[in-house]
């Protein structure tokens, strides 16, 4: 019996060459692309606007409908947040503090005539305008038209006015408070002033019958 000799000739030269070969890296592709999150809403609304419109649409016009719809999102969520937190888009002025936390002051413990009159006589307009508004706070207080806690910020304040003739004017008062408070803003005089004339204006529309929730 005589056994076939094996012609199988393993050339090493030849498979380096074609593993070397980019057109037969086979592995390459069964590997799964990545995609950033915005590469894949991206390919996600190419298909959507395909299927509504020509392909000839989508080439011209995709990457700038979402260029728009990026911008759109991001300032719905820029004013949301500004609503909501109006104190983060104001720079804070660490250098001059106020001497103490609203959140710490307990607005039916303050006789409010008198503090006023000691900080105008002693120049200290920050403190007369931030008692400007924790009076204000106090009547509306005292007026059910806010629920005040110790805890609370001027933007929750805000939004328990429900008064269409209140909100603006608080909205005024609260936003120079948290300006003085946060932002970089001198207090002056004249501001104090203003937000003294809006208070009153306050308890003109409270007196007058405009002190429905």
């Amino acid at each position: 019996m005589t056994f076939r000799t094996d012609t199988i000739i393993y050339d090493t030269q030849k498979i380096a060459n074609y593993q070397a070969d980019s057109r037969f890296d086979y592995n390459s592709q069964l590997n799964i692309a990545e995609y950033t999150w915005f590469e894949m809403v991206s390919r996600w609304f190419n298909r959507l606007i395909n299927s509504i419109f020509s392909g000839r649409f989508e080439e011209k016009y995709t990457t700038p409908v979402m260029i728009i719809l990026f911008l759109i999102v991001l300032l719905a969520v820029l004013l949301f947040l500004y609503k909501k937190r109006p104190e983060l888009f104001m720079r804070s002025k660490k250098t001059r503090p106020l001497a103490y936390d609203i959140e710490e002051e307990n607005i039916h413990g303050i006789d409010f005539k008198k503090e006023i009159s000691a900080a105008l006589d002693s120049g200290n307009y920050r403190l007369a305008i931030r008692l400007i508004y924790l009076h204000t706070l106090r009547i509306l207080s005292d007026n059910k038209l806010i629920d005040w806690q110790i805890h609370k910020t001027p933007t929750e304040y805000l939004y328990e006015i429900n008064n269409k003739d209140l909100k603006p004017p608080f909205r005024k008062l609260t936003n120079h408070f948290l300006q003085i408070r946060y932002g970089n803003y001198n207090a002056s005089i004249e501001l104090y002033e203003t937000m003294l004339d809006i208070r009153e204006q306050i308890k003109g529309i409270i007196e007058g019958g405009g002190n429905e929730r």
